[in-house]
């Protein structure tokens, strides 16, 4: 069940930094290096059941910077990265996963694009994750596809009903936002 990168990024990432090699050399290097972190991490975070938040939000981050290439300034995003966050265990590409969603069924969307808020936070014996998105529920079809389902199915498997990933809607905000519950554990 683990996750796997969308091809359709590694073709569009592909592409990205084709475009950059005539127009900004320096760029394109930088967007190959990160490409090529993200492929590296993927193939070893699938040996592992879990890891740290920080190498997670590393991947992220990458993540992030290829598709800021695609999007430009159709994509914005924050991250609000608890510190004491940082060394808790959690699946791999869990966050990415939901980031990659928010892109794919929010800011993709959207003729002027939006912004991404990815956060953490420890809360009574559990790390909360958000994803927030701007966007909208589309209504007319499941709000639950194969990714979500994945990373619900990772969940209930690794730690039972201690685990929650939910979606939804923040009323009158034009937002949409992903919220995971792990129970807390360190490296």
């Amino acid at each position: 069940l683990k996750a796997q990168l969308n091809p359709h990024f590694m073709f569009n990432s592909m592409n990205s930094i084709r475009a950059l090699v005539d127009e900004d050399p320096i760029k394109a290097k930088q967007a190959v290096t990160q490409l090529s972190n993200i492929l590296r991490n993927s193939l070893l975070m699938n040996k592992s059941k879990e890891i740290s938040i920080k190498d997670e939000m590393s991947l992220v981050m990458d993540y992030l910077d290829l598709e800021k290439i695609r999007y430009e300034e159709r994509l914005n995003f924050e991250l609000s990265i608890d510190p004491k966050t940082e060394h808790m265990l959690v699946p791999p590409l869990i966050i990415q996963g939901q980031v990659e969603n928010a892109i794919k069924h929010g800011i993709s969307k959207l003729e002027r694009g939006g912004k991404i808020i990815v956060s953490t936070k420890l809360m009574d014996s559990q790390i909360m994750i958000t994803v927030t998105n701007t966007g909208q529920l589309n209504t007319e079809r499941s709000i639950t596809g194969l990714g979500f389902n994945n990373s619900l199915q990772r969940l209930q498997l690794m730690y039972g009903k201690k685990a929650t990933i939910k979606i939804q809607e923040i009323p009158n905000s034009k937002l949409v936002e992903t919220i995971i519950q792990i129970p807390l554990k360190t490296q």
